[in-house]
């Protein structure tokens, strides 16, 4: 049995309302080499990355998070053995399945309120996803100094640049 870590970012540029998205995903075991043993053209080989329009920051991150599942489940033979694991500096991302019981008993409306939530649809995806797919999550510590980095860290600054780049020359893969 194989288990997967999916690493996602985004990046936005909020005047325009235009963001990139993009996701990696590894082997677990690739999570356990050590950080300076990383070659950044392996990384580079398996980064996708995605423009989104007419979103925000939040909903740029569950969109991210959303495609890169949706990609995980459809497009490779992996999704079907062993465990997920996300890794993201979302707090978003990373709060939604701790905030569920709440959510869901409020019908997605906000507290007290007939309102509901701008992201409500994109947050049922996503416990569609978590209870098919049992995923964990962990937050990642963004930005962090390069001489302190671990494995997860450097993969995911790799991840953080890259989006960010794509960014800000309008290049991505996917429309």
């Amino acid at each position: 049995m194989n288990n997967y870590s999916l690493f996602t970012d985004a990046s936005l540029n909020p005047e325009l309302k235009v963001g990139v998205g993009g996701y990696l995903i590894v082997p677990e075991s690739f999570i356990k080499t050590p950080s300076n043993l990383i070659k950044i053209s392996e990384l580079d080989e398996i980064l996708v990355l995605r423009r989104f329009e007419n979103t925000s920051s939040t909903k740029l991150e569950i969109q991210t998070v959303l495609w890169a599942l949706e990609e995980y489940c459809i497009g490779s033979t992996i999704s079907g053995s062993g465990k997920l694991h996300i890794y993201s500096d979302s707090q978003c991302v990373e709060g939604l399945l701790p905030r569920r019981a709440r959510l869901e008993s409020n019908g997605f409306h906000c507290r007290g309120g007939s309102r509901l939530l701008k992201n409500a649809s994109l947050y049922g995806k996503y416990y569609e996803f978590h209870d098919r797919l049992k995923f964990e999550v962990t937050k990642v510590a963004g930005h962090t100094r390069s001489h302190s980095r671990n494995t997860v860290q450097r993969i995911f600054s790799f991840l953080d640049q890259k989006v960010r780049k794509a960014l800000k020359l309008g290049k991505w893969c996917h429309s």
